[in-house]
C-alpha cells in the first residue's frame, strides 16, 4: 500500500513538473502578454516622440491600448493587431496644448480580455522650432529634355532655352514620357522614361500620345549636367548591342490584348546600399491601370546592366503599385498609391540595405511603424495623387511632395516638417490649362542644393518631357 502511494506521489510530481516545464517553455516563447520599451523616458525631437516596443504574446494579441496622461484631459486610443508587429515603433507628434512633461501608458489586451501590466513612458516635450510655410513663385519651362525640337507652336510649350539633346537621333528616342531622375554617382544622374518610340515619332495633334515604331516599354538616359539653370543636357543612354538604340530595361511583353503583359512602366528609382534600383509597374490593361504586379530591377554596375529582383513584389491592388523614393538617415522612405491617378498616398520605409527584403518594410499607420504589414498603412492625407515624387530639402527643413491631380487638372505641391505629416494643403504648382495634358512631376536631386526646385514634367500632346522650375521661399 505504501509503495502505491509513493508511486502516486511521484506521478503527481512528474505531472506537475511537466506542466511547470511546459508553462516555462510557453513563457520563454513569448506567449505571456507583455510590453517592453526600448527606453522609459524620451525627449521629443523636432516635435516627434518615438519609442520602440516589443510585444510579448503577439499570437494572443487583440489590440494595444495607449493612454496619454497629463494636466490636459487623458486620451486613450486603440491600435488593433492588424496594424501592429512584434517589434513596433510608436510615434507621436507633439501638439500645441501638450504639457512640458506628460506620460504614455501602454497595455496590450489579448483574447478573452486578458491584459498585460501597464508600462509607462515619460515624455519631455522639448523645444519645438517655429515652422514657416514653404511657398513657390516664378514657374518656368526651362527646356525640352527628349525628342526633336518643336517648341512654341501648335500648342506646344515655349521653352526658356533650346537645348537640342537630339535623343531621336542619338538614342532612337523620339517620343517618350516621365523622366524619373536620381543620382547614381556624384554628379551623374539617371533618367527613366516610360513607353518609348523611335526617331519616326512626331507629335500627332489629332491623336496625341504614342506613335511610331521601335516601341520599348522604358529606356534609361544619363545626364552629367550640374547646372540646370540653362536647361538639362543628356550625356548618354543604356544602349543595345547595335549601339543605335536606347534599350528596354524592365521587360514588357507588348501584349495589347488587355489580358497579359502589356508593358512595364518605371515609377521611381533610388541608389540604396551602393546599388541602383528602379520600381516599376507591369501593366495588364490600361483601362483602370490594371497591373499584374509591381516589382524592382537592380544594377550593380552604375546603370549599365539590370536584373529583376524576384523577392520584391506588390500585388495589383497594393498601395505601393506606384511609388516615390527618398533616402534619409539610413532609411529609404517610400510614398505610394494604387496604380492610377484616383487613389490616396500611403507611406512606408525600410533600411536601405533591406530594400530587397520586403518582410523588413515598415508601414506608417498614423501613430507608429508596423513591420511587414502593408494593410496597416493609412493615407497621408485626403487627396488623390498620380505620378508623384518626394524629397527632403535641408535648407528649408521641409519634405516636399509633387503629384498630378486630375480633379483639379494640375501638378500639386505639398510640404511638411515630417514625412508622416501633417502635410500642407495642396497648392497649384503647374496649371493644366496653361500646359495642356500635363502629368508627372519628378524632382531633380540638384533642387536640394539651393532655392530653385527643378522637376521633369510630361505632356501628352508632344509626348515628351520638359525641365520645369520654380523658386522656393519661406513665408
Amino acid at each position: 500500500m505504501v509503495k502505491k502511494y509513493v508511486w502516486l506521489f511521484v506521478s503527481l510530481l512528474m505531472i506537475c513538473g511537466l506542466t511547470s516545464c511546459e508553462k516555462s517553455e510557453s513563457e520563454e516563447s513569448g506567449q505571456t502578454l507583455s510590453v517592453q520599451l526600448s527606453q522609459n523616458e524620451v525627449t521629443a525631437v523636432d516635435g516627434i516622440v518615438s519609442v520602440e516596443m516589443t510585444i510579448g504574446g503577439f499570437t494572443q494579441l487583440d489590440y494595444l491600448e495607449i493612454t496619454k496622461v497629463g494636466s490636459v484631459k487623458s486620451a486613450t486610443e486603440k491600435c488593433m493587431k492588424s496594424s501592429l508587429s512584434e517589434k513596433y515603433i510608436y510615434q507621436y507628434t507633439v501638439k500645441e496644448d501638450d504639457d512640458a512633461q506628460f506620460t504614455f501608458e501602454f497595455v496590450v489586451v489579448g483574447n478573452g480580455n486578458k491584459s498585460s501590466e501597464a508600462v509607462r513612458l515619460d515624455v519631455n516635450r522639448g523645444i519645438i522650432k517655429e515652422s514657416k510655410a514653404l511657398a513657390f513663385t516664378n514657374l518656368k519651362c526651362i527646356s525640352r529634355v527628349t525628342g526633336a525640337e518643336v517648341n512654341g507652336t501648335n500648342g506646344l510649350p515655349a521653352v526658356e532655352f533650346e537645348v537640342n539633346n537630339r535623343t531621336n537621333e542619338q538614342y532612337n528616342v523620339g517620343g517618350t514620357d516621365l523622366g524619373i531622375v536620381w543620382e547614381l554617382q556624384p554628379g551623374r544622374y539617371g533618367l527613366f522614361f516610360g513607353d518609348t518610340f523611335g526617331s519616326d515619332f512626331y507629335p500627332n495633334f489629332v491623336n496625341p500620345g504614342p506613335n511610331g515604331g521601335s516601341w520599348r516599354s522604358n529606356v534609361l538616359l544619363f545626364s552629367e549636367d550640374s547646372d540646370l539653370s540653362d536647361g538639362l543636357v543628356i550625356n548618354g543612354a543604356a544602349m543595345d548591342e547595335s549601339g543605335k538604340n536606347a534599350r528596354e530595361i524592365c521587360y514588357g511583353g507588348k501584349d495589347g490584348s488587355g489580358n497579359g503583359d502589356w508593358t512595364s512602366i518605371p515609377t521611381a528609382a533610388i541608389r540604396a546600399n551602393g546599388t541602383d534600383y528602379v520600381h516599376y509597374m507591369n501593366i495588364r490593361n490600361w483601362a483602370g491601370w490594371m497591373t499584374n504586379y509591381s516589382s524592382l530591377y537592380k544594377s550593380i554596375d552604375n546603370g549599365a546592366n539590370w536584373v529583376r529582383c524576384q523577392d520584391v513584389k506588390f500585388g495589383s491592388m497594393s498601395n505601393f503599385g506606384q511609388v516615390g523614393y527618398f533616402k534619409k538617415d539610413g532609411y529609404v522612405y517610400m510614398v505610394g498609391t494604387i496604380t492610377g491617378r484616383d487613389n490616396k498616398p500611403h507611406l512606408a520605409r525600410f533600411h536601405e540595405e533591406n530594400i530587397e527584403k520586403q518582410s523588413e518594410y515598415e508601414f506608417w499607420n498614423g501613430s507608429g511603424w508596423a513591420k511587414d504589414n502593408e494593410t496597416a498603412a493609412i493615407p497621408l492625407f485626403d487627396d488623390i495623387a498620380g505620378e508623384l515624387s518626394v524629397a527632403y530639402h535641408p535648407k528649408f527643413n521641409k519634405w516636399i511632395l509633387l503629384y498630378f491631380n486630375g480633379t483639379r487638372y494640375e501638378i500639386s505641391f505639398r510640404a511638411a516638417d515630417h514625412i508622416t505629416g501633417p502635410w500642407s494643403e495642396p497648392a497649384k504648382l503647374v496649371d493644366g490649362w496653361q500646359y495642356a495634358q500635363l502629368y508627372g512631376s519628378f524632382i531633380h536631386p540638384l533642387s536640394l542644393e539651393g532655392d530653385t526646385l527643378y522637376f521633369i514634367m510630361s505632356m501628352w500632346l508632344p509626348y515628351n518631357s520638359y525641365l520645369m522650375s520654380v523658386e522656393l521661399l519661406s513665408k
